[in-house]
């Protein structure tokens, strides 16, 4: 017997995970009669007891999931990069209070080789 994988919609799942916990059917016997593996109808209870039932994401879904990851990295990459830049301005400015010179690049290349 080939079996394939089907998806269950949300309502399904809320109503099989109902009948259970209100005693219209036992868990074994809704397994039986709707033909489902008692883990999966296990893992339902337990979701809907943690709040997390939910349906299957579409292709669609995942799409958008993998691109929001791409714009949270690149986020936080930007996040960084200005941190740096305000703590450069930062040094430079006080660099240029602390020794009265003017910051021109030909300063700015003496102090990096000095600091390196």
């Amino acid at each position: 017997m080939i079996r394939h994988n089907r998806r269950h919609s949300l309502e399904f799942k809320k109503r099989i995970v109902r009948e259970i916990e209100c005693g219209v059917r036992s868990e074994a016997e809704t397994c039986r009669e709707e033909h489902l593996a008692r883990s999966l109808v296990e893992r339902w209870i337990k979701q809907s007891r943690e709040g997390n039932l939910r349906d299957h994401s579409t292709t669609r879904e995942r799409q958008l999931e993998k691109e929001l990851d791409r714009y949270k990295k690149k986020v936080g990459e930007l996040v960084l990069e200005n941190e740096a830049l305000k703590k450069i301005d930062e040094f430079l400015a006080s660099t240029k209070r602390s020794n009265g010179l003017i910051v021109t690049e030909r300063n700015l290349g003496l102090k990096k080789d000095v600091q390196s």
